[in-house]
């Protein structure tokens, strides 16, 4: 049995994948636009990957509100199998105004599929968020969407035999390089810690100092600064990542530092934010991350 807290991983019901971290390098291309009212949220960013030639792509979504906002937030396990799952289908009153939201855009079972978390200010001025369900539509006001074209990736999202739960995975595929700018899309599997994970990443990529952008999945609860020498615990069995951004300086180094901070949504759908503690974050179920290379980047040091 696991241990039921934040930090500890998850013990899931099936086979043990023996690679942990699957990633794909590629260029990348940006592509700025906007979702228009009375679209479906997960369909439009599907259409504009499609029409600009790519299979993966990796999305940041900010303003704008929601027109039908149906989303779950996670929850316990119940069946005695899974030890972590999602709530029942929230069905929030308008108007909700989107903060912030990331997306992993490719395909399942051959059709296009959007992977999107996003945070809001709902009817009652309350922050919240959630795992967005493909019936969620825009409103009235256009979102506006940064997408990341990723012409070397094809994202294909398939059920995961360890965890049972569906999980999104990049593939190579022979393209151009984009606009020579160098990233790479990966996959972390259940148990590695986020920070480990993204140093290693960026140190097998060759970038010394990277950026990390719109990536989502799921964490063991959280753990985050709370101010100087002070942390703060979200419960356990998981959070979900609404957005994660930071960066990395050193990479492959003695002396590499990643910094990372998360907006997340609890087992209640309430949200988080803060500055991730290194070493006490392991993935709960899937995290697809998303690392630019920088020219370069000054990271704080935190105690």
């Amino acid at each position: 049995m696991t241990a039921k807290r934040a930090g500890v991983p998850l013990v899931h019901p099936g086979p043990r994948a023996p690679e942990r971290i699957v990633s794909v390098p590629t260029g990348v291309s940006v592509l700025h636009a906007e979702l228009p009212p009375g679209a479906g949220v997960a369909d439009a960013l599907w259409e504009l990957t499609r029409d600009a030639g790519w299979r993966g792509a990796s999305a940041e979504l900010a303003h704008g509100r929601f027109g039908t906002l149906r989303y779950v937030h996670p929850a316990p396990g119940v069946d005695g199998v899974r030890p972590a799952t999602f709530s029942e289908t929230v069905k929030p009153i308008a108007p909700n105004a989107l903060l912030t939201g990331s997306a992993t855009v490719g395909t399942r079972e051959g059709r296009g599929f959007a992977h999107v978390h996003a945070a809001w200010i709902d009817a009652e001025g309350r922050l919240r968020g959630g795992h967005l369900l493909p019936e969620t539509t825009v409103g009235d006001v256009p979102i506006q969407v940064t997408l990341r074209g990723l012409p070397s990736v094809t994202l294909v999202s398939e059920t995961d035999p360890e965890t049972t739960l569906p999980a999104f995975t990049p593939h190579p595929v022979a393209a151009g390089d984009g606009t020579g700018r160098r990233a790479v899309m990966s996959r972390v599997r259940p148990g590695v810690d986020l920070h480990d994970a993204v140093l290693t990443i960026a140190a097998e990529a060759g970038f010394s100092s990277a950026v990390v952008r719109a990536s989502l999945g799921s964490l063991v609860g959280a753990t985050l600064h709370r101010g100087p020498g002070r942390v703060g615990v979200v419960d356990w069995p998981a959070t979900e990542v609404t957005t994660l951004v930071g960066t990395v300086r050193g990479a492959g180094s003695a002396d590499a530092v990643a910094e990372l901070t998360a907006s997340l949504v609890d087992v209640t759908g309430a949200l988080h934010t803060g500055v991730l503690v290194p070493g006490r974050n392991p993935v709960a179920v899937t995290f697809e991350l998303y690392l630019e290379e920088a020219d370069h980047v000054r990271t704080a040091h935190r105690s």
